[in-house]
């Protein structure tokens, strides 16, 4: 069986109310005006420190007191409340309970700290059935460092593993773990290039299990041969 890692943003869930909210409070309360949905989705996958510099670049350029007061901020309003108007895509708790009925490890790996990633993840009863999860404070880097992906992957059962995400960064993570990408559809941030070589691809969660037993059909043989 395999150890499947997911992107959470964008990928297993809707999170851009909770994260909006907080960027425009933040931004409210230094005189910037508010950003729309699609502009701060667009910012979303690099992590909050390039989230918060990009938000402040937008909206009238970075102060003269730099980023950090701004970044402790935007942690502080949203680690109050990561929860308040995320969802789970649709069919995504079914998809990961038959996924790991089937005997599959499950992991999330995101750029957004544990804490509040482990709030959602257990708010919207996604944890379990996953039972790993790696933050963007849990190792020292962020993606696309395959560190991230690795420890992820470490907390789970012996097997292939495949990387399950909406982004351009999700691929570059898979790419430099040497692991498939398999993209969600109409997540946030920068897509890959037309190119990027994308094991599936599926537009809800209904499909994700037929399309991970397709995966392993390949790479299971392919290793089985070495």
């Amino acid at each position: 069986m395999a150890r499947l890692i997911f992107d959470l943003d964008g990928t297993l869930v809707d999170s851009l109310p909770a994260m909006l909210a907080a960027a425009n409070r933040m931004l409210a309360e230094l005189g910037r005006p508010p950003v729309s949905a699609e502009t701060c989705s667009g910012f979303v996958g690099w992590g909050v420190r390039v989230l918060v510099t990009r938000l402040l670049e937008h909206t009238g350029g970075v102060p003269e007191n730099g980023v950090e007061p701004a970044l402790a901020r935007y942690h502080a309003l949203y680690g109050a409340d990561p929860i308040t108007g995320v969802i789970a895509y649709p069919g995504a708790g079914e998809a990961l309970r038959a996924l790991a009925a089937e005997g599959h490890g499950l992991a999330v790996c995101t750029q957004k700290p544990v804490a509040p990633a482990r709030a959602i993840l257990t708010g919207l009863s996604l944890m379990p059935p996953v039972t790993g999860l790696t933050g963007g404070d849990s190792v020292g880097v962020l993606k696309p460092d395959p560190r991230m992906f690795t420890h992820a992957a470490d907390q789970l059962p012996p097997g292939p593993a495949v990387m399950i995400g909406d982004s351009l960064i999700d691929a570059r993570v898979a790419e430099a773990a040497g692991v498939p990408f398999v993209m969600r559809a109409g997540g946030y941030g920068e897509r890959p290039e037309a190119d990027f070589p994308v094991a599936g691809q599926f537009a809800h969660y209904d499909e994700l299990p037929a399309l991970i037993a397709r995966i392993m059909a390949r790479i299971v043989p392919a290793e089985t041969a070495r």
